[in-house]
C-alpha cells in the first residue's frame, strides 16, 4: 500500500536479511541423507567463530539472569529471553570443549526496572552483533543457518524489549 510507514518489524528483518542475501551465495545446500556415518567435520575455522558465539551467549545470558534477580517482577517478560539462550546454548555445546566455556564475571545490573532492562537490552544488541557476524563468516553453510536462526530469535526478542511498554511497569 503506497505511503505505508516501514514497521520495526519489516525493518529488523530487512537489517537481518540483507548480510545473508549477500552471502546465499556461499551457503552450502542441506545435506539430503540425514544419518550419513562419514558427514564431514566442520570446518576447523569455524571453532573460534563458535566459541565467541559461545562466550557471547554465556554473557547474554548472565544479564538477563542478573537483571531478573535484581528485579524479581521482569521474569515473565525475560523468560522467554532465558530461554532462547539455553536453547541456542545447547545446539552449540558440542562444538565446544568445556573447557573454552567461558565463566563471565557477575555483570553489575541496576536494581531498578528500567536501568535493568536497558541493561539486558544492550547485552542482547551485543550478542546480536556476534551473531550476526558469525552467520556472514561460517565457512559452514550449515553453521550460517544455525547462525541466521539465532540472529532471527535474537532480533525479534530485542524488538519485543525495545518496546516501551516493556519498560513500564505492570499494572
Amino acid at each position: 500500500m503506497p505511503g505505508r510507514s516501514l514497521t520495526r518489524r519489516t525493518a529488523v528483518g530487512a537489517a537481518l536479511v540483507a548480510p545473508l542475501a549477500a552471502t546465499a551465495c556461499d551457503i552450502d545446500p542441506p545435506s539430503r541423507d540425514h544419518g550419513s556415518a562419514d558427514a564431514a567435520p566442520p570446518p576447523p575455522e569455524d571453532s573460534e567463530l563458535v566459541t565467541a558465539v559461545v562466550a557471547a551467549l554465556v554473557r547474554a545470558r548472565s544479564v538477563v539472569e542478573a537483571a531478573t534477580l535484581s528485579v524479581p517482577d521482569l521474569t515473565p517478560l525475560l523468560e522467554p529471553v532465558a530461554t532462547a539462550h539455553a536453547a541456542h546454548l545447547e545446539v552449540l555445546e558440542g562444538a565446544v570443549a568445556d573447557a573454552d566455556v567461558p565463566t563471565p564475571a557477575p555483570p553489575r545490573v541496576p536494581a531498578d526496572r528500567a536501568g535493568a532492562l536497558t541493561a539486558v537490552r544492550r547485552s542482547e544488541q551485543r550478542l546480536l552483533r556476534e551473531v550476526r557476524r558469525g552467520c556472514v563468516d561460517a565457512a559452514s553453510g550449515d553453521l550460517a543457518r544455525v547462525l541466521a536462526s539465532m540472529a532471527a530469535s535474537t532480533a525479534q526478542h530485542g524488538a519485543a524489549l525495545a518496546d516501551p511498554a516493556a519498560g513500564q511497569e505492570a499494572s
